[in-house]
């Protein structure tokens, strides 16, 4: 049985953008520096440690933060038909936003035109990001505190990138969402289930960031640099980080759903008949990873929506864009190429797209780490 369902809060309308500049792997190659491997066999590396295939770029001078985030605003606010002036607060998710103060929040607010007194502030959860905001979005409308909030996850991080390090450059990409949190018609049987999970765990030598907004201070661990020029990334841990992140996925998809792991892996049929109907929405971090979360959870593909072949990892943006893209377009799967080829694998639409009444599971874990998962009917 699912946790209590709340039906006067749903997310409205919804919202996801990408910049033009498609990147390939074969584009890539001639940006990086740093890899080892055999002349040819780059893009065909790329596609069989993450299976992404393109990602896209923003134009230094053109879409940027700004642009992606006002471009997806205004998709949600149309979709939500909800009143601009009823909306009370924007919840912007991202750590690459060009501007701190007055930043790139206060400014949606004056370009999409909402009321002087909306309030607006930037979270900074890494990859789990857009997580924590659509949890506080739902949390300030079910409290009274706000009409609406407006919840973004926008990203360009290949402007973060450190373009020696290939293991690190290949797998970000730029992209942006959006949704419209509200009050709904309770008499429907839509909305968001139980409570979201959120959860950290400190672990200092998986995933690093480093921001250069800030300026020089001491750090916790003394084996870490002490300063750096600029924001960048950089990632370590290998399989470590790839099980690891399936097994946090795993357990709050599970969690959220009012079960244990102990219960799937004891395969109860409560949570199997569950599983059965769920459509995941997890963080685009690597295609091994999604696909070991589809394993571990027992799921057939077309139910773990994807993105990551041509996107990447957009960080904050990955859930929010991708749950977009199955409302807007169904999901995605990759046929693997014949063994010992050196070809890529092939993409191809697959399944259904999100419809209303789906019960719909999104599930991140970030730089941290910081994971979790948020359970919702979808209402539209």
């Amino acid at each position: 049985m699912l946790p209590e369902l709340d039906s006067s809060v749903a997310i409205l309308g919804t919202g996801g953008a990408v910049p033009e500049r498609r990147v390939t792997n074969d584009e890539l190659r001639g940006l990086i520096s740093g890899y080892d491997g055999e002349p040819g066999e780059f893009s065909a590396w790329v596609d069989r440690v993450t299976h992404i295939q393109e990602r896209r770029f923003s134009d230094p001078d053109g879409d940027g933060v700004a642009v992606l985030s006002l471009a997806v605003c205004r998709q949600a606010i149309e979709g939500s038909g909800v009143d601009p002036a009823e909306i009370d607060q924007i919840l912007l998710c991202s750590f690459t936003f060009e501007d701190l103060y007055p930043g790139v929040h206060a400014w949606l607010v004056k370009e999409l035109g909402l009321e002087i007194d909306c309030g607006a502030v930037i979270l900074t959860g890494a990859c789990a990001g857009s997580l924590w905001g659509l949890t506080y979005g739902r949390s300030l409308v079910q409290s009274g505190q706000c009409r609406n909030v407006l919840v973004i996850g926008v990203e360009c991080i290949t402007r973060a990138m450190d373009f020696s390090d290939p293991l690190t450059a290949i797998l970000f990409g730029d992209a942006a969402g959006a949704v419209v949190i509200g009050r709904k018609d309770a008499a429907e049987a839509t909305g968001f289930i139980g409570k979201s999970i959120l959860k950290t765990e400190y672990a200092n030598g998986n995933i690093m960031m480093w921001n250069g907004n800030s300026p020089p201070r001491p750090v916790l661990d003394k084996s870490q640099p002490r300063e750096q020029a600029r924001t960048f990334i950089r990632m370590a841990g290998g399989p470590r980080v790839l099980r690891n992140a399936v097994n946090r996925m795993a357990a709050s998809v599970v969690e959220v759903l009012g079960y244990s792991m102990q219960d799937l892996k004891n395969d109860d049929p409560g949570l199997r008949e569950i599983l059965s109907r769920v459509h995941v929405v997890p963080h685009q971090a690597n295609g091994r990873i999604v696909d070991g979360l589809q394993s571990k959870l027992g799921l057939h593909e077309d139910r773990v929506y994807r993105t990551i072949y041509i996107y990447g990892n957009a960080s904050a943006a990955t859930n929010l864009v991708t749950y977009d893209r199955g409302l807007r377009e169904g999901n995605l799967r990759r046929l693997p190429p014949p063994e010992g080829s050196s070809a890529m694998g092939t993409i191809e639409p697959c399944g259904r797209t999100i419809e209303k009444g789906d019960l719909v599971v999104l599930t991140a874990i970030g730089a941290g780490y910081l994971y979790g998962a948020i359970a919702f009917v979808q209402a539209f």
